[in-house]
C-alpha cells in the first residue's frame, strides 16, 4: 500500500510497492491459471491445489514478480 505521508524514507520498503503495482497491472484481470481458470485478483480464492504443488498460477505470478524485481533493482 502506497503511503505518501511517511516522515522516514525506506527506500527498500518503497521498491517492494513497487514490485507489488508492477504484478498487478502487468497480470491485471487475465486469466494466470489454466487448471483453475484463476485471474491474479481471484487465484486466492479458486486455487485448489496443496500448498506443495506449484500450479501454473503461482508460476505465473512468481515469474512476473521476479521481472520486476529486477527493473525496480530489488536483487
Amino acid at each position: 500500500m502506497m503511503a505518501p505521508h511517511r516522515k522516514s524514507p525506506n527506500h527498500i520498503r518503497e521498491l517492494r510497492e513497487r514490485v507489488q503495482m508492477l504484478v498487478r497491472e502487468r497480470l491485471g484481470g487475465r486469466v494466470i491459471c489454466t487448471r483453475c481458470g484463476a485471474t491474479f485478483s481471484t487465484y486466492a480464492d479458486k486455487c485448489d491445489v496443496d500448498l506443495d504443488v506449484r500450479c501454473p498460477g503461482f508460476n505465473v505470478v512468481d515469474r512476473v514478480q521476479m521481472q520486476a524485481e529486477k527493473e525496480v533493482g530489488l536483487t
